[in-house]
C-alpha cells in the first residue's frame, strides 16, 4: 500500500468493538466508505514484541464522513491512524 491508494475498511477494522457504529453503517445500511491514504509513517515506539502490523501507520482521509482512527474517535492527534490489517483496497465497481 502507498500513498494515494483508494482504501476502505476491512471486516478485521470493522469486527472491532470500537467500530460498531461505522459496522452497522456499512455492513446494514450499506453505506460507502472511500478513503485515500494521505501519510505513511513508522510507528514512534517500537519494541521488539512489536508486530509487523503495528510498526507502520497509515493516515486516511475519507471521502465520506468516516472513522478518525481505529480507535473509531480520535482523543489526541498520536492516535489518528490505521494499521494495515484495518484497510483493504477499493477495487473497481466496488461502489457505485
Amino acid at each position: 500500500m502507498k500513498v494515494g491508494d483508494l482504501v476502505t475498511l476491512s471486516s478485521y477494522c470493522l469486527l472491532r468493538s470500537d467500530m460498531f457504529r461505522w459496522r452497522d453503517k456499512i455492513w446494514k445500511q450499506k453505506k460507502p466508505l472511500v478513503g485515500l491514504v494521505l501519510k505513511i509513517e513508522e510507528a514512534p515506539y517500537i519494541r521488539s514484541w512489536t508486530s509487523k502490523n503495528e510498526r507502520v501507520q497509515y493516515h486516511v482521509q475519507w471521502v465520506q464522513s468516516g472513522p478518525a482512527s481505529r480507535f473509531g474517535q480520535s482523543f489526541h492527534n498520536t492516535d489518528q491512524y490505521f494499521l494495515r490489517n484495518d484497510l483493504k483496497f477499493v477495487k473497481k465497481g466496488d461502489f457505485e
